[in-house]
């Protein structure tokens, strides 16, 4: 038996100033998080779910246009047609005083309690599902002790929208250890609010899995959901599944001292092939980093041919793949050292470098140097 757990799919979330930027695929950006809630349902279904679990944040915030929860009903609807449950709390985003929560559900999703952790006995299965939602937003006590003993003889699977590492990317609402969550005693923790996926312990299983869809550069790397395979009355294993259409890169380029202008867009086309290979058909936006010391930053430091060599960058998409887009380009770069220079200095480098210079030319003393 399997049940999928996922987290902080921020459905429509806003996706602030995309027009501004050259190029950008908006249309596709922007529904990359619908796209990922499809991609959720399509798991569920293919994996043969009895059920899926929702930590928290299903969406970003209440909506302006009332499309976004007619479109997650629907995706709930069609979960419905295969017989899958659906079990849902409410995050800091989504919490009841960030939303109105006008939303026709269908009958098989249960949307958690926020006023105090409620528990729903799936006794055809053999399940407890525990949980409760966020009443508030700044939410800054920890639900850990409010939530109840595991049930006996049955499988225990808490809901739980928290930052149980301390995570300083995220607001620490709801915090706990994961001490806590192992001696509560449930078979499983499902967590949400931080959107890295990390499995924090395997005895019990407490887990992260991330949020399903990259909503920007920080959020580099596969993105998805977790499905939890339920054996002799235990949670026995966990394994990842993508479920995003649109996949974050920071590419940074490291550029040798004789590298000119030709030679950083011939680095970033060779990047970018790759980048291509590994996105298995999914959109990658990516931004390209340039550093080191190099004969292109002289060039670059002229404001017209700094402006052309971003345009050729910007366009490498073009002839690398569709499914690119150069989110931002960053030139990084520095002055070449000038060894020559630096070896007629009256200093301890020019030392340094007249004395290599000395034994590189003389084979009985690189012999002497080595031991030999």
């Amino acid at each position: 038996m399997k049940f999928v757990h996922a987290a902080d799919l921020h459905v429509d979330s806003p996706l602030r100033g995309l027009e501004h930027y050259a190029g950008a695929p908006v249309e596709r950006v922007r529904l990359a998080t619908r796209s990922a809630l499809a991609n959720l349902v399509r798991v569920c279904i293919d994996e043969e779910a009895q059920f899926l679990i929702v930590s928290g944040d299903l969406f970003d915030g209440d909506w302006n246009d009332f499309n976004t929860a007619l479109f997650a009903a629907a995706q709930m609807r069609e979960l419905r047609k295969h017989g899958i449950r659906v079990y849902v709390i409410r995050g800091n985003h989504d919490s009841r005083d960030e939303m109105s929560y006008r939303v026709p559900w269908p009958d098989n999703l249960h949307l958690l309690d926020c006023k105090n952790p409620e528990t729903v006995v799936l006794e055809d299965l053999g399940v407890a599902v525990h949980g409760m939602s966020f009443p508030k937003r700044e939410l800054t006590e920890n639900l850990v002790p409010r939530y109840p003993k595991p049930y006996k003889d049955l499988v225990n699977v808490g809901l739980l929208h928290t930052n149980a590492t301390g995570s300083l990317d995220h607001d620490s609402y709801a915090p706990c250890s994961v001490g806590e969550l192992t001696a509560k005693g449930y078979d499983y923790w499902g967590l949400g609010h931080i959107h890295k996926r990390e499995i924090l312990s395997e005895g019990p299983f407490i887990v992260y899995p991330g949020n399903t869809q990259g909503r920007h550069v920080r959020e580099t790397g596969a993105k998805g959901c977790m499905v939890a395979t339920i054996q002799d009355g235990t949670v026995a294993s966990v394994a990842f599944r993508s479920t995003d259409v649109l996949r974050w890169r920071r590419e940074a380029i490291t550029l040798a001292p004789e590298d000119g202008v030709d030679e950083l867009v011939d680095a970033a086309r060779v990047r970018l092939h790759q980048v291509a290979e590994d996105s298995d058909g999914r959109l990658a936006a990516v931004r390209l980093e340039f550093k080191g010391r190099c004969r292109a930053h002289r060039t670059l430091g002229d404001e017209t041919r700094r402006l052309e060599t971003i345009a050729q960058l910007r366009a490498l998409p073009g002839e690398v793949a569709d499914d690119l887009w150069v989110e931002k380009i960053k030139l990084e770069t520095d002055h070449p050292l000038d060894r020559d220079r630096l070896r007629q200095g009256k200093d301890v480098v020019g030392d340094l470098l007249r004395s290599i210079d000395e034994i590189r030319s003389d084979p009985e003393a690189l012999v002497a140097l080595s031991g030999h």
